[in-house]
């Protein structure tokens, strides 16, 4: 397996393999019309706009031209939470409990200090979090766009790691 920054030629891919992470992980627990409005076009050029802008890194884990996962972070001026968010962590259910997911979060943001939102309904993400250090920050908020719950998780890093 590869990890490497995405290039813009890479923007179709991963706007595929979000619909295709997305279909496997929420289908049944987001509401249909949320996953089926997005158009593949909509999502490439908002994948291309990411990468090409440079303002949040992009990651790829592939192996033999196969994605298996992407993540996307971002710096963040939240007020009280670390300067590094993690936006994005989709992995391949194929790849799930293969180690992919530890290496491209690790890939992401290695040891340091982050936080990110998840559904709240996905356990398996917040075991997930759970195991590298993150927990969970103040009360649910409502996702306008899909109308569930998500949560705010931090990892804070003492001064002395």
């Amino acid at each position: 397996m590869e990890i490497r920054v995405a290039e813009l030629d890479d923007a179709e891919a991963v706007a595929a393999f979000q619909v295709r992470a997305w279909e496997q992980t929420y289908r049944g627990l987001v509401p249909d019309t949320f996953l089926d409005a997005p158009s593949s076009q909509d999502r490439r050029a908002r994948w291309a706009g990411r990468i090409r802008r440079g303002e949040r890194r992009v990651l790829l884990a592939s192996a033999r031209d196969v994605v298996l996962g992407v993540s996307r972070t971002s710096r963040s001026s939240e007020p009280g939470l670390p300067a590094m968010e993690l936006c994005t962590l989709y992995v391949d259910a194929a790849a799930q409990g293969t180690g992919v997911s530890d290496q491209l979060l690790d890939a992401a943001l290695g040891r340091a200090a982050a936080h990110l939102l998840v559904f709240s309904v996905n356990e398996r993400a917040k075991r997930f979090y759970a195991r590298h250090g993150f927990s969970r920050l103040g009360e649910p908020r409502t996702d306008p766009g899909t109308g569930l719950d998500e949560e705010r998780w931090v990892r804070c890093v003492s001064r002395a790691m």
